[in-house]
This record gives structure tokens, sequence and C-alpha cells, in this order.
């Protein structure tokens, strides 16, 4: 469907097209997707918050005065929220559209108030573990700051305390650890982080989108979570996800600030121009109400007991999966997981085939490709939510049969005649398309296997990979018909 219908199509038919459309989709809800999507099994539960965010959705959160309603909900959100993370009588947040919006305003708070402080260093510096999240790559390619990239240690996979005091210079804006990281589920040591940063003066933001909500249930379970919020004098800023682990309708996260001073700094203004003042509190003028008031409507709806229900079933999962894995296709888990996350290797099975397999029986396991020049080798990872519970058995039973067949699928290797790419080069258009052609997407389509797309992401170094995945993008993203 490339161009506008001369008539209007009938509701019915409008389904009819959308099923089509989602025919190659794997399921979002019931458990067989172990990323990505986050399932509460508590349908009653998600239709008051949808209900909620049709309610709001033509609402536009751009200008609180003409809708007073989202400026309550928002502080309705950010108080519940913000009443996890121990804050303190100054700390305050805001509501944003996800976690990489959260980041990206965080960055810049921290930037801005690192200029202000120091106006002649022209590029400062952010501070990250290898296992950050990829948005501090993007805020500080759209802000102007150098990322310090850190290894982390390969038994723990958390950053050590010493490499961030060895990487803190005059430069240095800001120090981002992770609560937990995505890739591994594992917490940083936040609180020597914290004490080290608090001593030199520099802004620490903890990213616990993924992780931080969940922590907070776990630690009330009686798990041995150590401290990473605002309990820590040295936690400037954290930032969460309620579409993740408190099951929000996607689009909802919260940034907390120790103070209004730091966040003042992520605000924009602006009465040099024509038509009305502009005043943003997020990246974003324009902005559906709808978001919010699911995620207002779903906090209400589970409630602190039904979280804490929902966290004693991810923690049995996790715990099943741990003691699981070790016994079947030589799986090690890696690190010590502490939230809803967890990531698996084997020295002796193919990978990336393996996760083709489990595809064709109808599972979605994420890989990943490992970065060989930090030591980290390939990984499948898994996003536990309540409903993994009543899969487990059934992923168990697959997985199983899957990886006996993989020990005598060849370990992957890399495409025929791929080129000998210089450090810090790009390819050439046609590098590119040639490799792009052996995958079979140079046309833009998808291919139907990923083993040969993710041994590629591991064997060529980020400035080919980076590269081709753009111009990936741009094959991809063209309406049918165009070259």
């Amino acid at each position: 469907m490339n161009a506008i219908p001369p008539r209007g199509l009938h509701p019915d038919e409008i389904r009819q097209a959308l099923d089509h459309i989602c025919a190659r989709d794997l399921r979002a809800k019931g458990g067989d997707v172990w990323a990505y999507v986050y399932d509460s099994g508590l349908p009653e539960a998600e239709a008051v918050a949808e209900q909620a965010l049709l309610r709001f959705q033509r609402l536009n959160g751009l200008d609180f005065t003409v809708f007073p309603s989202l400026l309550q909900l928002e502080n309705d959100v950010v108080g519940m929220v913000a009443q996890l993370f121990h804050p303190g009588p100054e700390t305050v947040g805001t509501f944003t559209s996800g976690g990489t919006e959260s980041i990206l305003l965080a960055v810049k708070a921290a930037r801005d108030r690192f200029l202000v402080r120091h106006p002649n260093v022209l590029v400062p510096e952010i501070i990250l573990p290898v296992t950050a999240h990829a948005a501090f790559h993007k805020a500080a390619h759209l802000l102007g700051l150098r990322p310090v990239v850190l290894p982390v240690n390969h038994e723990t996979f958390a950053v050590p305390t010493q490499a961030v005091a060895d990487a803190i210079t005059d430069r240095t804006a800001m120090v981002a650890v992770s609560a937990v990281n995505y890739s591994h589920g594992v917490l940083d040591p936040v609180a020597e982080i914290a004490s080290l940063t608090l001593e030199r003066d520099v802004w620490l933001h903890v990213d616990a989108c993924i992780g931080g909500f969940l922590l907070h249930y776990l630690e009330r379970l009686g798990e041995p979570i150590p401290p990473f919020d605002f309990r820590l004098p040295g936690v400037s800023s954290l930032s969460v996800d309620l579409h993740k682990y408190a099951f929000a309708p996607k689009g909802a996260s919260v940034l907390l600030y120790r103070d209004a001073e730091l966040r003042r700094h992520q605000i924009f203004a602006c009465t040099r121009w024509s038509g009305y003042p502009v005043l943003n509190t997020t990246l974003q003028s324009t902005k559906s109400g709808g978001p919010l008031a699911g995620a207002w409507a779903m906090l209400n709806a589970v409630g602190d007991e039904g979280y804490l229900g929902l966290a004693r079933s991810i923690l049995q999962s996790r715990r099943r999966l741990e003691n699981t894995l070790p016994t079947i296709g030589d799986f090690r888990v890696l690190g010590q997981p502490l939230a809803g996350l967890l990531a698996f290797s084997s020295p002796t099975l193919n990978l990336f085939w393996l996760a083709d397999a489990m595809r064709d029986r109808g599972w979605y396991v994420q890989v990943q490709p490992g970065r060989p020049e930090y030591g980290l080798d390939p990984s499948l990872h898994l996003t536990i939510t309540p409903v993994s519970e009543r899969r487990l058995d059934d992923f168990l039973k697959d997985l199983d049969d899957v990886a006996r067949l993989a020990r005598s699928v060849p370990a992957f290797a890399p495409l025929d005649a791929l080129p000998a790419p210089q450090p810090g080069t790009r390819p050439t258009k046609e590098q590119a398309d040639a490799i792009l052609a052996q995958l079979g997407i140079l046309e833009g389509g998808l291919p139907e296997r990923m083993a040969d797309v993710n041994a590629l992401l591991r064997v060529l170094p980020p400035e080919w990979t980076e590269q081709m995945l753009i111009d990936l993008a741009n094959r991809v993203f063209r309406w049918e018909g165009r070259g």
C-alpha cells in the first residue's frame, strides 16, 4: 500500500490488511520473545492501561497550561517512581518517551553543567563501561562528547572501580554505570564509583532503565541487592523505564535528578521566534499524553503488592534458568545476574546457528556477537518476564534439542572473500555492496537466517559494521517500487 486509497477503507479491510502485514511477526505476548517485550501476564491491568492510553492519546503534552491533567499525571507518576529509589527532599524528575530519551537528557544536563564550569574544554568526555547501553554513544555523538570506553572484568562483567578512577580527568563531564547492564544483567559497583565521583565532583548517572524498577522489589524479597540509588550521595541522576518491568505501554520512562539545580540544565526554552513561547522539559515538543496516562494507570492497576508478586515470579524463573542452563548445551551463565536478565555462552556451540534454529521453533533469543577487542565472546541474551514461568518447560526442552543438533554444526566462519579492513577505516560503497550481496540483502530484503549477519558483526571492526548497518537501514526503509 504505497498511496492513500481513493476511498476510505472499511474497518474490516483495514484489520485484514494489518493482519497480513503482521503475519511474519513473532507473538509479542505469551513468552515466546525473550527480548524487547515485557508481558506482565495481567490482561485486566494491561487493558486498563491501554484504555487510559487511548483516552489521553490526542492530548498534547507540549503545553501543560492547556492540559493541566498531564501535569498532574506526570507529577503523580514521577512521585510514585521516585519513592522506590530513596529520594532526598530535593529530588525531582521528568517523564520521557523511553530509556534513550532519558539518557540523552541526562547527558545533555551533565554536559551543559560541565561547560558552564569548564568553558575552556572544547570536547568534554563521558566515561562508559563497554557494557553501557548504546544510547550513551548516541548521546555523545549528538551532543559532541568523546566516549571513553572501559573494559569490564571477564568474570563479573562489571566495570572495575580503579579503571574508572584512572579514566577521570579534568575533561570528564559524566561517568555512567548500569543497574543492571542490558547485555548481562549485572550491577556495576555503583557504591564504590559514587564515592569516587563525589570526591572528584563528577556527575554520576545510574542507568537503571531496565533493572531499577525490579531491583527495588527483589531487595524487598530478601535478595542481596547492593545500593545503587540516591542513598549514595555521589549519584547525580538515575533513569528507569516503566514500559519494561513496570509493564506500562511502550513510550514510558522516568529520569530522576538529585535536585532541581541539576535538572535545570535539561530544560529548553525559546522566545526568539515569532510564535508562541516554547518550553520543553524533554527532547520532544509535541507529545501524546497517551503513554503517560497508560503508565499512571498501570502503576495504579498493579499496585505495590502486585509488583512484588511479579518480581517473585521473575526471580523463580531466573534461578531455574541459572541452575538448568549449565546442564544442557555446554552453556555458561555469564557473571552474577541480579534482575530479570541473563546471558549465557558456550565454548563449543555455534550460538549464531542455534539462535536461528530456536526461531524456527517459534522462539526469539537475542544474539550478542561480543567484542573481541574487549575480550567479550558471543552470547545469548534472555529477558525474563512473569509469563516466562509458564513457558520454561517448553523453552528448555527446545533449547536442549537444538543444542544437541548444534554439536554437529561447524563454528561460525566469515563470509567468502571478506576484505581485511585497516583499523579506523570505513568500507567503500563497493565493499559494502559486495558483503551485503553475499548476505542476500543488497536489494533491500531481510535475510531469513541471521547467523551470517551475526558472524559478520563479530569479525568486522565497528567502523565497518556501523557503516553497513546504516547502509542496510537506508535500503530497507524504502517504499515499494522505489530504488
